[in-house]
């Protein structure tokens, strides 16, 4: 079977399609392992929208924390996604804490208050998005901490710009991600983003939090020279990153005018020549 065609790939390109496209660039060997990472991610991301309350949603997770504890103690669930996860983690030395992590920090997401501040999002972010590409790091062979560290910025930033892209869907299941004093700062009200209206006060914060995330990418950029060229691979996101920022500044900073559709081939092109030219 080819290596996406396994049911961990299939998962990685239907519902995290960007990653899907920088592990093309990863090593062979790693490939599945990656993957296997991301289709696990996806899972416990999608119980907020699966479940129809919040102890349902405390249920799912419980689960995935013993279905990580089994795999650890050598006694995997027969799961599609825990047994080539099972494998990524005895392949790497991989431990339950990098799991649980992410697994803990997605508690938020079956419960509908958004972040008080701005430093709870960016620690939301960091633990989900931020430790998810700190495991990948590992699998590529990363183990210098400041390296690991680099990669945790890379998946804050990523979770920021994802954050951004979703809006008008977080609307649609009655959930708003973004932190309440920076909604207080620019005068924004929680019932004015559900009924979608578009206002300068909104545009100006989506554009003050796009320029947080070109910053955080200025400060990865300048960090090149140190990567290796096996984990690389997943810096390629900063591409992509720096594509969906333009899709941002060309709808004027206002996410319910984004169209991401049309910008996907110049995007795959710029992600294309990243990694022929190794920028970043």
């Amino acid at each position: 079977m080819s290596d996406i065609e396994t049911y961990v790939a299939k998962q990685t390109k239907n519902h995290d399609y960007d990653r899907f496209l920088v592990t093309l660039f990863a090593p062979n060997a790693v490939r599945q392992d990656l993957f296997s990472i991301y289709a696990f991610n996806h899972e416990v991301a999608k119980i907020r929208e699966t479940v129809s309350e919040p102890m349902l949603g405390e249920i799912r997770l419980q689960w995935w924390r013993e279905a990580i504890d089994g795999i650890e103690a050598g006694t995997p669930r027969n799961h599609e996604v825990v047994r080539p996860l099972n494998e990524a983690f005895h392949n790497h030395n991989l431990t339950k804490d990098m799991f649980y992590k992410v697994i803990d920090a997605r508690t938020a997401d079956i419960y509908d208050e958004n972040p008080a501040t701005i430093q709870d999002f960016e620690k939301y972010l960091g633990d989900t998005s931020g430790n998810l590409m700190r495991i990948a790091a590992w699998i590529l062979g990363e183990r210098d901490e400041h390296v690991l560290s680099v990669t945790y910025d890379l998946g804050l930033v990523w979770g920021l710009i994802g954050t951004l892209r979703t809006i008008r869907y977080h609307i649609s299941l009655n959930k708003l991600s973004l932190p309440q004093d920076l909604l207080d700062e620019y005068g924004i009200r929680k019932n004015d983003l559900f009924s979608m209206e578009e206002s300068d006060a909104l545009r100006a914060m989506i554009g003050a939090l796009c320029e947080n995330a070109e910053n955080y990418l200025a400060q990865i950029s300048a960090e090149k020279r140190k990567l290796t060229k096996e984990v690389r691979s997943i810096f390629l996101l900063t591409a992509l990153s720096r594509s969906y920022l333009n899709m941002f500044k060309k709808a004027g900073y206002n996410p319910f005018k984004i169209n991401e559709k049309a910008t996907m081939f110049p995007r795959q092109c710029r992600l294309f020549f990243s990694a022929l030219f190794g920028l970043m």
